[in-house]
């Protein structure tokens, strides 16, 4: 391998390893303390598959949120015999201890749990 081949290939793994870092952690989050309860107010990210209490989306075509460490999305997603399309944005905040999601104008701030 050639020095200016692996001076690439190094420059492309850790633009990688920023945008990976920059991304909402998966975990399980929750509106204000957590808690076990109410399950109403937990979100967990696995993937790019956001689960809601009763719902679920699955997220696509990443977008980098300019300013902000965070990506808009695409959320195909389905609950309660309903399916839908939403344009979600996922930052994260606080080194990753908040994840603000913001979808359809709301803006709600979850608290990273632990498991």
């Amino acid at each position: 391998m050639s020095l200016k081949t692996f001076s690439i290939s190094a420059v492309l793994l850790l633009a990688a390893a920023a945008t990976a870092q920059a991304q909402v952690a998966n975990g399980r989050y929750q509106i204000g303390a957590c808690t076990t309860h109410p399950e109403e107010t937990v979100v967990r990210l696995e993937n790019n598959v956001l689960t809601f209490y009763e719902s679920l989306c699955t997220l696509s075509n990443p977008v980098p949120v300019q300013g902000t460490d965070g990506y808009s999305y695409i959320g195909n997603c389905a609950g309660e015999g309903q399916e839908w399309t939403a344009n979600m944005f996922l930052i994260p905040l606080q080194d990753g201890q908040v994840m603000r999601m913001i979808n359809d104008g709301i803006v709600t701030d979850y608290l990273r749990c632990t498991p």
